[in-house]
């Protein structure tokens, strides 16, 4: 069972030959999207039926992309600029602002989920997203009355399939958070995966 969630992480998608044949996308440096509050993955699929002599026949079910709802307790305003598109002015003013022409660019998302198996064991199993596009999502903005009211920080990401059909990643399980923060990050340097490396690895 799942309980806990930490260690969001997200990088571009690199400048030139992001998403080269047979392989996984490659990324630029990854940066944290702030302390993960929880992620709420929702994804949808194509499909068709097909019936003959008063039955069903034929049953087709392929992926179609995921939402993919992330709160943390505060995003970064570099990590906002980042995934969202919008601009931070650059001269002795820091305002950042929100276009209608911003072009937020594609990336990878990985995080780590704290598990409680069946035989006790305490362990992290990492999550990864190869492909993702950021939405920002509308604010709500409390006044101070008799209760005080904490909202997170809000992005909607859009996961699809990269180039090789992958979508989606889940890890080994691991002993120490150590291992599971080193998984993450290696992800999106191909240190941890076999898919396309040297070795020759597949699924």
């Amino acid at each position: 069972m799942e309980y806990g969630a930490k260690y969001i992480r997200w990088a571009p998608f690199a400048e030139t030959d992001p998403e080269p044949d047979g392989k996984l996308p490659q990324y630029g440096p990854a940066a944290s999207l702030g302390s993960l509050n929880k992620v709420t993955e929702t994804p949808t699929f194509n499909e068709a039926k097909g019936y003959g002599d008063n039955a069903l026949k034929v049953y087709v079910n392929k992926f179609k992309e995921a939402t993919l709802a992330v709160e943390v307790t505060e995003i970064p305003r570099t990590a906002m600029s980042a995934v969202s598109g919008a601009e931070i002015e650059t001269g002795e003013k820091k305002n950042m602002w929100f276009g209608d022409n911003d072009k937020p660019p594609y990336g990878g998302m990985g995080f780590y989920v704290n598990m409680l198996l069946d035989d006790t064991r305490d362990v992290c199993r990492g999550i990864f997203f190869p492909k993702v596009k950021a939405m920002l999502q509308g604010g709500e903005y409390n006044t101070n009355g008799e209760n005080i009211t904490l909202t997170t920080g809000k992005l909607q990401f859009t996961a699809s399939s990269c180039k090789i059909g992958k979508w989606r990643c889940y890890s080994e399980d691991f002993d120490t958070e150590d291992e599971a923060r080193a998984w993450v990050d290696g992800m999106f340097t191909g240190e941890s995966t076999d898919i396309d490396g040297d070795s020759g690895g597949s699924v």
